[in-house]
């Protein structure tokens, strides 16, 4: 009888430790939302995101901004969209933004010109705003409030994981964006 609950013991224990094992395979990584931020000209300003793998099942490998068709509308992260959050008021490019929120998304307006566009729509029914909805489309497509022009550079390091950086220089918000060996870049004002 001892010997019988034994076996029945170590079977089932057996099968537990392999059901955890197969379940850990089976679930995709979580990786966190990141955060970066800045104080320009005693404003606060934070950009969240998530950080996709370069590496990752959407592009094996392949530097998106390169090969993204023109008119590709991406939401410069993973999962939920990219958020941008001020206490101040933002000059993108001529236009002024109220202070708040504003969802980010990067454009590709032609072979070698990428944009930041800002939108005023963070979230959809309460929840956040995700990348990508049904049959794979954004959920926004116009709207944009304003425009970030981009500069491409060759970076001196690969980064496997998305990085955003928020940083001041000279007055202005500066936006990095580091994917691969790819960085775009490009300033606003805070006020």
């Amino acid at each position: 009888m001892n010997t019988r609950r034994l076996t029945l013991s170590i079977t089932v224990l057996a099968l537990l430790v392999g059901a955890i094992v197969v379940g850990a395979q089976d679930k995709p990584k979580n990786l966190p939302r990141t955060t970066t931020e800045a104080t320009i000209n005693g404003k606060k300003v934070s950009i969240s995101y998530g950080r996709p793998s370069i590496n990752g099942p959407a592009l094996a490998g392949q530097d998106l901004f390169a090969a993204a068709p023109v008119g590709t509308i991406w939401r410069l992260g993973r999962n939920e969209a990219t958020v941008i959050e001020s206490t101040g008021k933002l000059d993108v490019d001529g236009k002024v933004l109220e202070p708040g929120k504003y969802s980010l998304w990067a454009r590709r307006l032609n072979d070698d010109k990428w944009v930041i566009s800002f939108h005023p729509k963070t979230e959809d029914n309460g929840k956040p705003l995700w990348g990508a909805v049904a049959g794979g489309k954004t959920p926004v497509t116009d709207g944009w409030v304003a425009d970030l022009p981009l500069t491409s550079a060759k970076a001196g390091d690969n980064s496997e994981f998305l990085d955003i950086k928020l940083s001041e220089s000279k007055g202005k918000a500066w936006v990095t964006v580091h994917f691969g060996n790819v960085t775009q870049s490009g300033s606003f004002g805070v006020k």
